[in-house]
């Protein structure tokens, strides 16, 4: 993933755009999740705020109990690298694209509407994060570090799930199938291939098909 900052004239221009009337000079910012697609949290943002988080390129709100802006985690280390901004049909909403470190709840939650479910997007997050984290002596960490390795995974496992899918129960079937999926992203991963990337490539197939 890559971050995102606009210069001070673009920054300025975009958050001319934006209706703060409604809210006595603030809107709602919503922050997701750039990988996982997951509602991290949900702030305000004054004019400034939203400037300052375009030109920096990290999220920074307005604090409606302490009066001032902050920065997304300027006192835990837990900031939003911001990768894309949007304002909603009404342009009194902003949507923040983030790449969040560590957990974006001050409960200690990965998102202040709890933890969620486990799934693919949080698995490919959890490869993303292994790949840009030191080594660690974990497996996926291997698999990022050895292509040859990841290769011959992908392989063993497409053969696995190939003979359940043949002879095996649905039960079997299931289990290779989550084991082909996690060694084809970390594959894809070491490859240098991003999610979004294969969701473009998805959305470019579909749309040749119509």
């Amino acid at each position: 993933m890559c971050g995102m900052k606009y210069d001070k004239k673009t920054a300025a221009e975009f958050a001319e755009k934006i209706n703060f009337s409604k809210l006595g000079g603030l809107v709602p910012a919503v922050a997701q999740d750039a990988v996982t697609r997951r509602v991290l949290m949900v702030a305000f943002m004054d004019k400034e705020a939203l400037v300052k988080t375009l030109t920096s390129g990290y999220a920074h709100y307005f604090s409606r109990s302490r009066k001032r802006i902050w920065r997304k985690g300027e006192e835990s280390g837990n900031v939003q690298k911001v990768n894309a901004v949007k304002a909603d049909c009404d342009n009194d909403t902003i949507l923040l694209c983030v790449e969040q470190k560590g957990n974006a709840c001050h409960s200690g939650n990965a998102t202040c509407f709890g933890e969620g479910e486990f799934g693919l997007l949080e698995l490919v997050q959890l490869i993303e994060e292994r790949k840009n984290s030191p080594p660690d002596g974990s497996y996926t960490t291997k698999l990022l570090k050895d292509r040859k390795l990841a290769v011959a995974k992908v392989l063993e496992e497409g053969a696995e799930f190939a003979m359940a899918a043949k002879e095996g129960g649905k039960n079997e079937q299931m289990w290779e199938a989550c084991d082909l999926l996690y060694h084809t992203l970390a594959l894809a991963a070491a490859c240098g291939i991003s999610l979004s990337e294969i969701e473009k490539e998805l959305q470019r197939r579909h749309k040749a098909r119509k």
